[in-house]
C-alpha cells in the first residue's frame, strides 16, 4: 500500500514537491555501489580471516541489527532493480 497524502499536504500541493523515492540507475552508477559493496566484503572477509587466525571463537560488537537491516535492503534493492531492467526489457522489445 502507498503512503497516503495528508490533508494539508494535498491542499497547499507540497506533497507534489516531495522527492521522488525512485532514481535513475546507469550501469556506472551501479558499478560504483558493486564495487563498494566488494571493498566491504573484504573488510569483513579479513576479520574474519583476522578471528580464525587468532584462534578467537567469536566476538562481541555493536551494530548487528542494523548490519542485517542493510543486507535486507541490498536485497530489496536488488529486487526491485531485477524488476526494472524485466520491465525496461519488455518496453524495449514492444
Amino acid at each position: 500500500m502507498g503512503k497516503k497524502k495528508t490533508k494539508s499536504a494535498s491542499k497547499n500541493g507540497t506533497a507534489s514537491k516531495r522527492k521522488s523515492r525512485k532514481e535513475p540507475y546507469d550501469t556506472k552508477r551501479l558499478n560504483r555501489v558493486i564495487e563498494r559493496l566488494r571493498e566491504q566484503a573484504q573488510r569483513l572477509a579479513t576479520l574474519s580471516r583476522s578471528m580464525d587466525d587468532s584462534g578467537i571463537d567469536d566476538i562481541t560488537t555493536d551494530g548487528h541489527a542494523m548490519l542485517l537491516r542493510g543486507l535486507n535492503q541490498v536485497d530489496n534493492f536488488a529486487d526491485n532493480a531485477s524488476r526494472a531492467v524485466r520491465e525496461a526489457k519488455t518496453a524495449k522489445y514492444e
